[in-house]
């Protein structure tokens, strides 16, 4: 059985990861899951297939040292938007339900925050992320404003003890995650409970 080391980096991130043969497809799943969506799989269990924007190397050791480099193009202009803005998941409509159009954009922003914190594995989003990769997932349900969920995340997480967001703004903008009670609604919502705002 032969063992191999992979080492990412991406900009200022490194991963690495010890295992055996058997094990890559699933530690590459998980590292995928872990990632949000930013690295692809594939590219950690083979070591081919195409590298995604912001991939600056990748590379996948064998255990005598082999290494087989991928080059992936770095980002250019694009708005400035970074990996982190636009996230990249397989929404499971089975597990989590779908959105409506006769939810409110708050209930859209939260539903959408309890979602790609189980699927992407990212729990905190600025209004403008939220707004952005809603409308990219799930525009056919009513595209959302960033500045309508801004004001109705605020109005949520001034509730107090009820609130059903939070915000970390510890670099100066505010980014919403889900409080239990957030959670609940959303897993409501999920299931298409009916519910008054």
């Amino acid at each position: 059985m032969s063992k191999f080391t992979i080492k990412v980096k991406l900009e200022k991130l490194e991963i690495e990861v010890e295992g055996s043969r058997e094990d890559a497809p699933l530690i590459a799943k998980r590292v995928g899951q872990q990632m949000g969506g930013l690295l692809q799989p594939a590219l950690l269990a083979t070591g081919n297939g195409n590298a995604p924007a912001n991939v600056v190397d990748a590379e996948v050791e064998t255990e005598n040292g082999a290494g087989k480099k991928k080059k992936g193009k770095k980002t250019g202009g694009g708005g400035g938007r970074t990996a982190a803005e636009m996230l990249n998941f397989v929404h499971d409509p089975s597990q989590y339900g779908s959105p409506l159009q006769a939810w409110t954009t708050t209930q859209k922003a939260i539903w959408f925050l309890h979602i790609v914190g189980k699927q992407a594995n990212v729990t905190q989003l600025t209004a403008t992320h939220i707004a952005n990769n809603f409308n990219k997932f799930f525009k056919v349900s009513g595209a959302i404003n960033s500045g309508n969920v801004i004001t109705g995340l605020e109005k949520e997480r001034l509730k107090g003890a009820s609130s059903t967001v939070g915000a970390d703004q510890t670099d100066g903008t505010a980014k919403y995650f889900l409080t239990q009670s957030g959670t609940t609604l959303a897993e409501r919502l999920g299931r298409g409970e009916a519910i008054a705002d």
